[in-house]
C-alpha cells in the first residue's frame, strides 16, 4: 500500500508495510547519499517508532511503516537539507486496523527474542520455530522473470522455490545481498540479473529494487516468513566497499526493509580480521534506525565462544542473538561447544543461538558433505539449545542456475544447479524435524548435555533435552548401532507413554504407554535399527493427530517374485536435466524406462544423491522392481519408499539395512527388491557416490504391480 501525496492513509493492516510517498522539492547530484531522511511515528497511546526513509529514483523518497497495533498514527519527517519542503517537517496521520490474514505472522505479529532470552516469539508472545533456508544472495541472482525447473511453466524461479518451501514447513528465508557484487556465487554473468547499482558502490538503482526486490519480500512476508536477512560477505564485501559506502548501503538496506518481518544477521561470517570493524559499524546504523528492535545478529565462522571476534560481538549493544556456523563437511559440532553458548552470560544477560549454517547437504566444503549430515546436524543443534535450524542444500544455497561453467560456486562448492538441489530428501526431513519439535513443545525443553541428573547419554551420538517439570524427554540417537541409555529425573507418580520418532519418514512408532518409572528413571530399550531416530517420553497428553508406522527393518522385506505386470509410470528426476544458460541440455529420464539397455540414465553430478519418482496414476498394489544398472556403473546406497498422496512416505527397502540383491544377466548387473502395499508413488533415493568420476548410471527401471 502507498500512500502517495496524502496526509491521511487509512486502513492499514497492522504488521503489513505502507509507504509514505514523498516529493523533495529539491535536485540533487545523487539523492542516494547527499541527503538523509527520517520519520518518527507515534501511536495515539503513546508508542513510538523511528525509521529512516530512503530515495526511490528521481525526486521520489519514501518512509516505509508497518503499524504494530491498531489505531491512530501520527508521523513527522525529518530532512538533513531543512530547506527542502516537500521532504522536511511534513506530518501526516496513518489510520491501523487489524490484520485479517492467516499466516502466524498476521495472527501473531513480529518476532522478537523470548522474555527468558532462549528462543524467538511472536509480539504476542506466541513461540516461533525457527525452520530457515539458506539462500545467500539472492536479492541478487534469484530471477523472478524465469524458471528452468524440469516441466515448470511458472517463469519465476523465486516463486517456485518459495513455494516448495512454504509447503514444507519453513519458516525463515535467509539471505544477504551481495551488495558490492563482488561475491563468488550465483553464477555472475550466467544469470542476467539487474544490478543494485547505477554506479557500482556510489549510486543505487532503484528499480532494481521497485520491481524486483521488494516483490520478492513482498512475496515472504505475505507467505509468512520471516526474513533473516544480511548485507554482504566477509571480507569479501568490506574488501571492495570504503567504509562509508558501506554505511551507506548499510542505512538504505535499513531503511527499506525494517518493515518487514526480518531478523538481521548482519553479514555472513563476519568474525575475522580486517572486516569486523566494518561490520560492527554496519549493524549499529542497523541499530539506530530500526524502529522495531528487530533482533539482530552476526552470522559468524565456527568459533568457541571465547573467541576474541565473540567476545567482542557478545559486548555490543546491537548484538541480540549468535547466528552460529558449525561448518560443513562429514563432520559434527561436539556438544561443548553448544554447552558453552548455553552458559555464556559474559553480557550480563542471556541470549539465544540458532544453527544458521552447518553441513548442508550434498555440498563440498572442508570435504563432501553428502545426504545425511544435514539431518543429523540438525536434530544434534536443537537437542543441544537451538530452538530451530537452517538447512542448506547444494544449488540452491549458492543460486546456480544451470549446469553452465563455474562461473560461481558451481563446481567446486555446489555441484548441482537450484533445479536439481531443491527436491534432495533433506529439505523433506526438515518438514519431519520442525512437525515434531513442535508437537513436543519445544519451548519448553532445555538441554541436558551430559549432565548425570538427566540421563546417562555422555556419547556425542547421544543427546537428551528435557521440560523443566520432568514431564517430557527427548531423546536423539545418531550412533550406528542399536544401543541406548537411561533417562533420569522423570516424575515417579507420573504415568508416562514413549515412541519412537523416525526422522527419515516423519512418523512415530509406539513403545508402550502407562510407564511408571522406577526411582525416576526409564531404562530406552534399543532403537528399531540402527538409523538414527529420536525418542519421545511425556506424561502429557498424546501430541494432537500423529501418524505411526510400522518400522521398517529390512528383515522382514519380501522377496521379488514373478508376480505383477511391467508398469510404465510418469517419471521425474531433476537430476538428469542439464541445462545450460541459454535451457539447451540433455533429459536422459525417457531411458529409465525404455526398454533398451543400451541407453542409460546419467546423473549430472554422481557424488550427489537423486531422486527418481515414479508416478503410477492410481494407487496399486506394487510387487517389485528391477533396477538394471548401467554397464559399467556402481552400485550406490539407495532407499525405496512408497506413498499415496506423496507427502506421507513409508519406507519399502533400505540398504542400510539390509544388502542390496544383485544378479547378473548377459553381462548386466541388476538389483531385486520385493515390495509391497498399494501406492500411486514409488521413489528412489539413489545416493551419493565416493567422488564425481564416479559412473552411477541405470539402463532400465521395471515397477510390477497389480
Amino acid at each position: 500500500m502507498d500512500c502517495k501525496e496524502k496526509t491521511i492513509c487509512r486502513n492499514v493492516p497492522v504488521w503489513k508495510r505502507t509507504d509514505i510517498v514523498l516529493t523533495s522539492s529539491q535536485e540533487y547530484d545523487n539523492p542516494y547519499s547527499d541527503i538523509t531522511l527520517d520519520a518518527v511515528f507515534t501511536h495515539e497511546d503513546g508508542t513510538k517508532v523511528a525509521l529512516y526513509g530512503f530515495w526511490n529514483g528521481g525526486n521520489e523518497f519514501c518512509v516505509r511503516f508497518a503499524p504494530t497495533k491498531a489505531g491512530r498514527w501520527i508521523y513527522e519527517t525529518t530532512c538533513s537539507d531543512t530547506g527542502n519542503a516537500g521532504l522536511h517537517g511534513r506530518t501526516g496521520t496513518i489510520t491501523a486496523v487489524e490484520n485479517t490474514g492467516n499466516t502466524d505472522l498476521d495472527r501473531h505479529g513480529f518476532v522478537r527474542i523470548s522474555d527468558n532470552g532462549r528462543y524467538f516469539v511472536h509480539d504476542d508472545g506466541t513461540p516461533f520455530y525457527w525452520l530457515g533456508d539458506t539462500n545467500w544472495q539472492s536479492p541478487n541472482y534469484v530471477s523472478v522473470t524465469r524458471c528452468n525447473y524440469p516441466g515448470c511453466t511458472c517463469g519465476n524461479q523465486f516463486r517456485h522455490e518459495l513455494n516448495d518451501r512454504i509447503a514444507k514447513g519453513f519458516t525463515v528465508y535467509q539471505t544477504y545481498f551481495d551488495s558490492a557484487e563482488s561475491d563468488g556465487g550465483g553464477q555472475r554473468g550466467i544469470t542476467p540479473e539487474p544490478s543494485l547499482w547505477t554506479v557500482r558502490n556510489r549510486k543505487i538503482n532503484p528499480v532494481t529494487f521497485t520491481e524486483k526486490i521488494d516483490r520478492m519480500f513482498d512475496d515472504l512476508a505475505n507467505a509468512g516468513m520471516v526474513i533473516a536477512l544480511g548485507f554482504g560477505v566477509h571480507s569479501s564485501t568490506t574488501n571492495a566497499v570504503t567504509t562509508e559506502e558501506l554505511e551507506n548501503i548499510s542505512r538504505y538496506l535499513t531503511a527499506r526493509y525494517a518493515a518487514y518481518p526480518v531478523v538481521w544477521i548482519t553479514a555472513q561470517e563476519i568474525t575475522g580480521q580486517d572486516q569486523f570493524e566494518k561490520w560492527n559499524r554496519s549493524a549499529e546504523i542497523v541499530n539506530a534506525g530500526d524502529g522495531y528492535h528487530h533482533p539482530q545478529g552476526a552470522h559468524q565462522f565456527p568459533l568457541p565462544v571465547d573467541n576474541e571476534y565473540v567476545t567482542a560481538l557478545d559486548g555490543k549493544d546491537w548484538h541480540k542473538f549468535f547466528a552460529l556456523q558449525a561448518g560443513h563437511g562429514p563432520s559434527f559440532v561436539r556438544k561443548a561447544l553448544y554447552e558453552s553458548y548455553w552458559n555464556d552470560k559474559r553480557s550480563g544477560k542471556i541470549k539465544p543461538y540458532i544453527e544458521t549454517e552447518a553441513n548442508y547437504e550434498d555440498i563440498s566444503c572442508g570435504g563432501f558433505n553428502g545426504y545425511a549430515g544435514s539431518r543429523i546436524a540438525a536434530w544434534r543443534a536443537n537437542l543441544l539449545g537451538s530452538y530451530g535450524f537452517t538447512y542448506g542444500v547444494t544449488g540452491v544455497w549458492a543460486n546456480c542456475y544451470s549446469t553452465a561453467g563455474d562461473t560461481g560456486w558451481l563446481g567446486n562448492y555446489s555441484y548441482e544447479p537450484w533445479y536439481m538441489g531443491i527436491d534432495k530428501p533433506g529439505s523433506c526431513e526438515m518438514t519431519y524435524l520442525a512437525r515434531f519439535f513442535r508437537c513436543a513443545d519445544f519451548s519448553t525443553l532445555i538441554p541436558r548435555f551430559n549432565d548425570p541428573a538427566y540421563s546417562d547419554l555422555t556419547d556425542e551420538s547421544k543427546l537428551a533435552a528435557s521440560s523443566d517439570d520432568g514431564r517430557t524427554y527427548i531423546a536423539y540417537f545418531c550412533n550406528h548401532d542399536r544401543s541406548t541409555g537411561t533417562l533420569i529425573g522423570l516424575n515417579p507418580d507420573e504415568s508416562y507413554s514413549a515412541k519412537w520418532y523416525n526422522p527419515v519418514t516423519g512418523k512415530f512408532a509406539e513403545i508402550a504407554k502407562d510407564i511408571v518409572p522406577a526411582d525416576g528413571q526409564y531404562t530406552v530399550p534399543p532403537k528399531p535399527t540402527a538409523a538414527d531416530w529420536a525418542l519421545l517420553v511425556t506424561s502429557r497428553t498424546d501430541p494432537g493427530d500423529y501418524e505411526t508406522e510400522t518400522v521398517f527393518t529390512g528383515a522382514d522385506a519380501p522377496e521379488m517374485s514373478g508376480a505383477g505386470t511391467l508398469q510404465k509410470p510418469v517419471i521425474s528426476c531433476s537430476g538428469s536435466h542439464i541445462y545450460d544458460a541459454s535451457g539447451n541440455g540433455r533429459n536422459t529420464v525417457d531411458a529409465l524406462t525404455d526398454g533398451d539397455r543400451s541407453t542409460e540414465w546419467i546423473p549430472f553430478a554422481p557424488i550427489a544423491s537423486q531422486t527418481i519418482l515414479m508416478d503410477l496414476q492410481e494407487a496399486k498394489t506394487v510387487c517389485g522392481i528391477r533396477i538394471t544398472l548401467g554397464k559399467d556403473a556402481v552400485l550406490p546406497p539407495y532407499r525405496i519408499e512408497g506413498s499415496s498422496d506423496k507427502e506421507g512416505w513409508t519406507i519399502l527397502a533400505d540398504t542400510a539395512l539390509r544388502e542390496a540383491k544383485i544378479t547378473e544377466t548377459d553381462g548386466y548387473r541388476a538389483v531385486c527388491e520385493g515390495l509391497s502395499g498399494m501406492y500411486r508413488y514409488i521413489k528412489l533415493i539413489w545416493f551419493g557416490a565416493d567422488s564425481n568420476t564416479v559412473v552411477k548410471t541405470i539402463a532400465e527401471i521395471e515397477l510390477y504391480a497389480e
